[in-house]
């Protein structure tokens, strides 16, 4: 009885140490499979978390007067609320003391594939494909879609803003229109209500 339980303890034994050398080996293959994939991490897709928002004032002679350039974090991936975006356009229409209205809203959104970087530097891609800069007419929520990683710096919202006229707001007396009331004719006759009788 000892001998048979000897016997069943090496083969015990031995289904442990055969057990440990596949979890080595395949911890090895992981670990190997990782390193080469953290070389290739830059070029995978991944969510958009921040932009460069950059902000152009151009003055009543049509010249470009001020730029400014700051980063935008998210609140949510790949967007900025409708309501993110009217607190920037409040913010920033008064520059200088000086007042602005918003001319235009650019998004510059890189969606790039990883399998067409080499073509792109390469320049043998369709300018179709490659017009990443778009014009947004609502002030709504602004979609970004996913960019390749070490492109993320490149992805942008740029604001146009142009300067109010002050002689816009001074009223001409002549330019004035007048109200004008008509009176209907039938406006002095009174109305008879007749009763009947039952």
């Amino acid at each position: 009885m000892d001998y048979k339980y000897i016997e069943n303890e090496k083969e015990n034994e031995n289904e442990n140490d055969y057990d440990t050398e596949n979890n080595v080996l395949n911890d090895d293959w992981i670990n190997k499979f990782d390193k080469v994939d953290e070389l290739y991490k830059d070029f995978y897709k991944d969510d958009v978390y921040y932009v460069d928002l950059k902000i152009v004032y151009v003055n009543r002679s049509n010249e470009i007067e001020k730029i400014k350039k700051m980063p935008f974090l998210m609140s949510k991936p790949n967007c900025i609320s409708r309501e993110e975006m009217l607190g920037i356009l409040k913010k920033s229409a008064m520059e200088d003391n000086r007042k602005y209205s918003l001319l235009s809203i650019l998004r510059y959104n890189i969606l790039l594939e990883p399998y067409e970087i080499k073509n792109y530097l390469l320049g043998s891609c369709n300018d179709n494909d490659t017009n990443y800069l778009n014009i947004v007419k609502n002030i709504d929520t602004i979609y970004f879609g996913k960019t390749i990683t070490m492109f993320q710096d490149l992805n942008d919202l740029i604001l146009i803003f142009y300067e109010k006229s002050e002689e816009l707001k001074k009223v001409d007396p002549n330019t004035c229109t007048k109200r004008i009331y008509l009176n209907s004719l039938n406006a002095n006759k009174k109305t008879i209500k007749k009763r009947y009788k039952d």
